[in-house]
């Protein structure tokens, strides 16, 4: 009879077998070219299947090991893991919520908070769930990012923070920014959600700020099928994101077992406030006290393993997404007469989400009649995000304050399309893409 080992192995070359046969090249004119997606073989199915096996498949050992090494590639001292970006967001706007902070470290309702007009959702949507009050202003064009010029017309003696987006993976100029935060007493929170890889000045994105937060949905540089990660180099702040992640418990440990946790070896549980129990009886599982007002945020372990094996390619995967941007914006050049190319700070170092286009001003075809051409030629594209999230209908009527007129931000909305870049396209699709968009333009040369 077969052990377990061999049965594992048979596991694990019948995955080999089934991923060849399953995940076939992509046919450029033939195969929906789509603008990202999840890039995988049979090395993460079998950790996944691994991990399945373990029978434990809530957070634990595959959950701690990526949030180590997750930390240790970026440089920060803290990696929690989470289902999603989103959520990423919304912890660290509920950490600075807690209590447990210094009373001149919290934010409060009404307090405000900088951050672009042009965006993601659920970069604004935490600002607003906790009451705090978003002040908009404008992006450049071709950085897509915030125009830094706006901030100082935006402070107030209200403004606490700035939530900043590292839109499609370009590097905002996280100097200036620094700079000004500290002449303002601001805290940072960059949302790198499209931006794992990317450095400002040698130094990666999401790590200079009070948190950053990044994305695994299976359109970013790696994928843990949902998931996300929030990271911070302050203690006190990731011990209570851990605790707002777990529930709002007040012990945190890797693996707490009230039986054996002291006050030695779990000094921020049950004594963090220096009270000790609290109004809780004596002899209260620590699993069940809660020091902040949390939500399970937890992923699984399942998705950890995958991101582990992710992570061993996103060196890979930056440089892959490189040559394809750099291949697309050579031979779109040739064009400029009709687009407005990206650019980015000659600091940055930018693993590219995906490829930005803006149609001219002036230019004799309007957005829709290149993406129905591109949607005919089996390109998919996507707009860039929200657009002027000041027009979406769930937030016209939100309470906040904007700064100038938004103008770069609506021209995006109604001028501006991303195309994919990700690492399962080959020179070929890069070049298909182009050539499919040379015929659109050229019939107006």
């Amino acid at each position: 009879m077969a052990d377990k080992n061999e049965i594992l192995d048979e596991i694990f070359r019948l995955i080999d077998k089934y991923y060849e046969l399953s995940y076939k090249p992509i046919r450029a004119g033939k195969d929906l070219i789509q603008y990202s997606g999840a890039v995988f073989d049979s090395s993460e199915l079998k950790a996944m299947v691994e991990a399945l096996l373990s029978g434990r498949w809530a957070h634990g050992k595959y959950t701690l090991a990526f949030e180590r090494t997750f930390a240790e590639l970026i440089g920060v001292k803290h990696a929690i893991f989470v289902n999603s970006g989103s959520s990423a967001n919304v912890l660290a706007i509920a950490t600075f919520f807690s209590d447990q902070l210094p009373f001149d470290m919290r934010l409060r309702q009404g307090d405000e908070v900088i951050t672009p007009a042009l965006t993601f959702p659920t970069t604004v949507s935490p600002v607003i769930l906790y009451g705090l009050k978003p002040v908009f202003i404008d992006v450049e064009i071709p950085t897509y990012n915030i125009d830094l010029t706006a901030l100082e017309k935006a402070v107030s003696n209200k403004t606490k923070a700035i939530f900043i987006p590292h839109t499609l993976g370009n590097p905002v100029d996280m100097n200036f920014l620094v700079k000004f935060a500290e002449e303002h007493n601001l805290v940072i929170i960059e949302d790198a959600c499209d931006a794992l890889g990317s450095k400002f000045d040698g130094k990666y994105v999401g790590t200079f700020g009070e948190f950053g937060t990044f994305s695994f949905y299976p359109a970013h540089q790696i994928t843990t099928g949902e998931g996300g990660m929030l990271v911070t180099n302050d203690d006190l702040l990731a011990h209570i994101a851990r605790s707002i992640r777990d529930w709002g418990r007040a012990c945190v440990m890797p693996s707490c077992n009230p039986l054996t946790c002291s006050d030695k070896e779990c000094p921020k549980s049950h004594k963090f406030s220096g009270k000790a129990p609290y109004d809780l009886p004596e002899d209260y599982d620590k699993r069940y006290t809660y020091t902040n007002i949390g939500y399970n945020f937890q992923a699984t372990d399942i998705q950890a393993a995958l991101g582990l094996k992710q992570l061993e390619k996103i060196e890979k995967f930056c440089d892959i997404r490189r040559r394809n941007f750099n291949i697309l914006f050579q031979e779109l050049e040739k064009y400029e007469k009709f687009f407005i190319l990206p650019q980015w700070h000659e600091k940055s170092e930018v693993c590219w989400f995906a490829f930005p286009i803006t149609i001219r001003q002036g230019a004799p075809f309007k957005r829709g009649e290149l993406l129905r051409w591109l949607s005919k030629n089996m390109i998919d594209y996507r707009l860039l995000f929200a657009g002027n999230i000041l027009k979406q209908p769930a937030y016209k009527n939100i309470d906040c304050r904007i700064v100038g007129e938004l103008k770069n931000t609506d021209y995006i909305m109604y001028n501006t399309f991303f195309v994919g870049i990700y690492p399962r396209l080959e020179e070929e699709h890069i070049l298909y893409i182009a050539n499919i968009i040379a015929k659109f333009v050229k019939q107006y040369l």
